[in-house]
């Protein structure tokens, strides 16, 4: 994907698109309708990695004639027009993706709150998902993205679920919170030096960071490949997170012996009832909705099967 950079033609303000950055505006699309979000021409221009405005993009994809046909722009961005959808369907679904950018920006104040309850036991504390795509449709969960001390995680998990559970019962209007993505130091700071997948960066990259701003461009140092993918985004996130010291020290260590029961009883729990929510999920005919889990004493994981089909499509995307 970061071969796009530096092709296409300028032309005044505008900027004419070469047949590769066609397909890929097209492509990203793709990937946006597939997990329900729009694309802004702010977030195009990034991922195209091109020399261009937004402006001169904007007026160069409306004025595409082998693209109108494909994408349509209007307030800012730019969506998949569907076969046998019109303009105003089109416009209908630019003002949904307005309702679910209000209703992502919302939540993720009400997280902002929530996280004041247990911050304090993490070294980092994010929003991802949906959410920090800003295309958050009614009843979408709030994703946490956390990093805790080495060997408290499962203490941390504890503490976050049961007052999870208290804030559910008390608030039932508020979306339920979800910790989607959590590991503790010692492996965060190994796991990001591993080359992984597109989507995988890119969700890394579109985090929104609650707490642990510093932490947050360690982990983005330590992940230099995902600058391969995304390299526009990639050196902005980085330019805008405080490096802090430069070598952070890791934070004190908890019990390694009460990770360990809580790892054995609480992550049995967990994977008990992921199973049954996916066999419940399977009966309902919801089957982009089912999801792995990955339980270890470091890490707590879910990605849904949506979550792998959009990492194919980045994957197609990285070979074109």
């Amino acid at each position: 994907m970061a071969a796009l950079v530096g092709q296409g033609i300028r032309q005044g303000a505008a900027f004419l698109l070469d047949e590769a950055q066609r397909e890929a505006v097209v492509e990203y699309c793709k990937v946006a309708a597939a997990s329900g979000a729009a694309l802004s021409i702010k977030d195009l221009v990034d991922l195209l990695a091109i020399d261009a405005t937004e402006e001169g993009l904007e007026e160069s994809i409306a004025s595409d004639e082998s693209l109108a046909s494909k994408v349509f722009v209007e307030s800012g961005l730019v969506m998949l027009i569907s076969p046998g959808s019109d303009r105003a369907a089109a416009r209908e679904a630019i003002k949904e993706a307005e309702r679910r950018r209000s209703r992502a920006i919302a939540n993720i104040e009400a997280a902002r709150v929530f996280a004041r309850l247990f911050s304090k036991d993490a070294i980092f504390v994010a929003v991802a998902g949906t959410n920090s795509y800003l295309s958050a449709v009614e009843g979408d969960d709030i994703d946490y993205y956390c990093i805790t001390k080495t060997d408290g995680m499962w203490a941390f998990m504890l503490k976050a679920l049961i007052l999870s559970r208290i804030r559910s019962m008390v608030s039932g209007i508020t979306p339920p919170f979800c910790f989607s993505y959590v590991m503790d130091e010692k492996l965060a700071r190994n796991e990001p030096r591993r080359p992984k997948t597109a989507v995988h960066a890119r969700d890394t990259l579109t985090a929104k960071v609650i707490s642990g701003d510093s932490f947050y461009h360690v982990l983005l140092e330590n992940a230099s490949w995902m600058r391969s993918y995304f390299p526009t985004i990639y050196d902005r996130r980085l330019s805008e997170t405080d490096p802090g010291q430069d070598n952070h020290p890791p934070a004190k260590k908890g019990s390694h012996v009460m990770n360990s029961w809580l790892f054995l009883t609480l992550g049995s729990y967990l994977g008990l009832k992921a199973w049954i929510l996916n066999r419940k999920l399977s009966k309902w005919g919801r089957s982009d909705a089912i999801f792995k889990t990955w339980i270890e004493p470091g890490r707590l994981e879910y990605a849904s099967r949506r979550y792998v089909e959009l990492g194919k499509m980045y994957q197609a995307l990285e070979k074109r």
